[in-house]
């Protein structure tokens, strides 16, 4: 009987710490057990852990975060078979996110003692059955096939990979340094392409001296220009310094036209990512781009052309080659409008047909090509008609060092696989790069494009692609289009992009022109560097993407309403996952609204974890911006400087079924051409099950801020915050290493391995 008053003076306390348990939120039981394993105290977080699965009811999207917390607890303490029960119960969990999956595979693997696969790895090289050499030289050389040109080489691939009895291996064309001119485009086709058994390797014979293709062509012969009915039309400041070139006599034929596109433009099949490339020549000097003749010439008039009045259109008019290059609505839309003449009512510019997609309001725009506007050191005009270039150099001396693009595209192989090009340089190139169709088992190793008035390579069709340590820049529009793998019956490419350093694109087609577009399925892009591009580093378009250690730096510096990534339009593009990316200077602090990631209508299910963000937040974007997507998972990202972390633009339940009964709309148009409620589809994301309901539910956990001042702008209610973390700071990271001090075991990003490797 004594015991009694006792047992009650125990029973009590534990009652009540019960009941302060039970009103305890999820989020602070979940950071007690975080506190117990950041101090060292394992064993405790991982019961901790296992009270909150077994004791808790943990709503359905969020429950695999849990599981994984105490899975990766049980395997820093070693506990691989309780670690491997724990991943079993997570596979089985109604809502289980694609980042998620992708970090039970990696566990598993780890268990298993299986490396989680850091660079790719080059394949190794075998030993050739047969090699061919292409050289400048072919005297004195008896003892092997040598050819004067890679066409000539190709040209005789054909009798040799049919020979009787060739072993298995491959056959090289091996290219003896130097620069080769591209008087025509290269050709690889089915008949000189490799097989399995024999892989075609085109390389550089040294790594020291590059091989070096050129479609441009060096101009020579230049003369003062003395016309006086041309100096009459220059500007005083450069009548007496302009130098003239006439194009045939530096042997430069094939340029015939004069015509911009631009991603609204109708010339060019605009309103979609993939608008063509117009083949624009451009004028180099010492390896630099020169300006087109332009006005203003450092800046951009903003005015509707039917109110732009100046003497300067009369003297416009007089060229027949003078352009308009305009964002003529949308900040996001740029197009090259043609000048037509001027308007015998009020003087005003007259536009030639076609004209772009939005018209002609108040607008930015400036003009290009005309003559009478050669007035700034570096600039540059050409007239198709009179078949002659006027340039105003630099330092007023002889121009004997500048190149003009005239041929291109540089190599086109349709229907080859097993093709591996190494150590190979294109530059110079007026349009396209490289072009790739239906091409699989394709390697590009070490190979660069530079100064290309179009876009560096393009891939269409095919699967196991490897892009690897190539070098892109100085572009007239984008780095890499690649669409590979099936989007619609969700069969991965097998690509990869990697250890490519991508940078100062879009000098002519300003938007829509990324370092990458992705499209199709299953694509890696990892390792690369992005670097000084007007518009967006990466457009996204399909599914199951792995966007992964990544640099993006001064992305989205002009367009507007953009994010160093991209994805837009379509609610099917699931599976995709952006982690372990450092996301810094961002767009134009004030200016327009840029965003490290944007999701932009309606797109969804996406795994955006552990990734690192400075200065990437503008305007009224954070450094993440949904735009009436959900489902989306914005998890253990770090953010620096940024006045928000995340933004959301949302649509509502109204919006989002109007948007999908829409015809015009491209989410009508997606759910009507992808079998998303088929068995397949359902199973492998089964959040499409919902896919009619329920919009902007979005959810952002374990997210840390630095000196954010708001952790959402525009939160609706369905945007659920769980675990995010502010902080005050007097230290400002610069670098990714100045993130380490803010990592938590629980999200270990790789800081140390972002970026481009040797």
């Amino acid at each position: 009987m004594k015991l009694y008053p006792l047992l009650t003076l125990l029973l009590v306390p534990i009652f009540f710490l019960d009941v302060f348990a039970q009103e305890t939120s999820l989020e602070s039981k979940i950071q007690t057990a975080d506190s117990l394993w950041k101090n060292n105290r394992l064993t405790d977080a991982i019961v901790q852990y296992k009270l909150i699965i077994d004791k808790e009811v943990v709503p359905a999207q969020y429950q695999s975060l849990v599981y994984l917390r105490l899975a990766n607890a049980q395997f820093q303490a070693k506990l691989s078979k309780d670690c491997r029960k724990t991943l079993n119960k997570v596979k089985l969990l109604p809502v289980l996110p694609a980042h998620h999956q992708l970090m039970i595979d990696e566990l598993e693997k780890k268990l298993n003692g299986i490396p989680l696969t850091g660079h790719t790895i080059l394949s190794p090289q075998h030993q050739p059955v047969a090699s061919l050499y292409v050289s400048s030289d072919i005297h004195g050389q008896k003892d092997r096939l040598v050819y004067l040109s890679l066409k000539e080489a190709l040209e005789a691939l054909p009798k040799i990979m049919s020979k009787p009895g060739l072993p298995k291996g491959p056959v090289e064309i091996i290219i003896e340094g130097g620069t080769y001119p591209l008087n025509e485009t290269i050709h690889v086709t089915p008949g000189n392409s490799g097989t399995k058994n024999n892989p075609l390797v085109i390389r550089s014979a040294s790594t020291d001296k590059r091989v070096v293709f050129s479609g441009g062509v060096s101009l020579k012969k230049w003369k003062r220009e003395t016309n006086p009915q041309i100096l009459d039309r220059l500007p005083q400041i450069s009548r007496s310094k302009v130098w003239v070139a006439d194009l045939k006599e530096n042997n430069i034929y094939g340029i015939d036209s004069l015509v911009f596109g631009g991603f609204s433009s109708k010339r060019a099949e605009g309103g979609s990512s993939t608008f063509k490339t117009l083949p624009v020549p451009e004028l180099f000097e010492n390896g630099l781009p020169q300006q087109m003749a332009r006005w203003p010439n450092n800046e951009d008039t903003i005015i509707a052309l039917k109110d732009f009045k100046s003497s300067r259109v009369i003297k416009w008019a007089k060229d027949p080659d003078v352009w308009l290059h305009g964002y003529w609505f949308h900040m996001w839309a740029d197009a090259y409008e043609k000048m037509g003449g001027i308007s015998m009512k009020d003087s005003t510019i007259e536009i030639a047909p076609p004209v772009n997609n939005y018209g002609f309001a108040k607008s930015k725009w400036h003009v290009i090509n005309a003559l009478s506007e050669l007035d700034n050191p570096g600039e540059w005009s050409i007239s198709i008609k009179e078949g002659k270039i006027w340039y105003f150099p630099q330092n007023d001396v002889n121009p004997v060092n500048t190149v003009l693009s005239s041929n291109g595209p540089a190599l086109m192989a349709e229907n080859c696989n097993y093709l591996t090009i190494k150590g190979v340089d294109f530059q110079y190139i007026r349009g396209d790069g490289m072009l790739f169709t239906n091409c699989s088992h394709l390697t590009l190793a070490d190979c660069s494009v530079k100064n290309t008035s179009g876009l560096g390579i393009k891939i269409t069709g095919g699967e196991s692609h490897l892009l690897h340590s190539c070098t892109i820049e100085s572009m007239g529009r984008g780095g890499i289009d690649i669409g590979a793998g099936d989007k619609l019956r969700l069969v991965g490419s097998g690509s990869i992009i990697e250890n490519c350093k991508i940078r100062n694109l879009s000098r002519i087609d300003r938007t829509y022109t990324p370092a990458i577009v992705l499209e199709g399925d299953g694509i890696k892009v990892r390792y690369c560097l992005f670097a000084d591009i007007p518009s967006s580093g990466i457009r996204l378009e399909g599914n199951d993407m792995v966007v992964e250690l990544n640099e993006f730096t001064k992305c989205v510096i002009e367009s507007d309403d953009q994010g160093a990534i991209d994805v837009w339009g379509n609610p099917l593009y699931r599976g995709n996952i952006i982690r372990w990316n450092f996301f810094h200077d961002i767009g134009v602090p004030n200016l327009h609204m840029a965003a490290g990631v944007r999701l932009d209508d309606a797109i969804s299910g996406f795994g955006i974890y552990e990734n690192l963000f400075l200065r990437s937040s503008n305007n009224m974007f954070g450094g993440v911006q949904i735009h009436g997507g959900k489902d989306n998972f914005l998890e253990g990202n770090i953010f620096a400087d940024c006045h928000a972390a995340f933004s959301q633009s949302a649509w509502g339940d109204k919006r989002w079924k109007e948007s999908m009964n829409n015809p015009e709309h491209p989410m009508y148009k997606a759910m009507h051409t992808t079998d998303w409620q088929s068995k397949f589809w359902q199973q492998k994301y089964p959040a499409l099950k919902n896919l009619l309901t329920d919009a902007d539910v979005n959810y952002a956990i374990d997210n840390q801020a630095i000196n954010a001042e708001s952790w959402v702008l525009r939160k609706s209610k369905r945007f659920e915050l769980l675990n995010n973390r502010l902080v005050k700071s007097e230290k400002h990271p610069s670098v990714a290493a100045d993130y380490k001090d803010y990592l938590v075991p629980w999200h270990p990003i790789p800081v140390d391995q972002i970026g481009l490797y040797r």
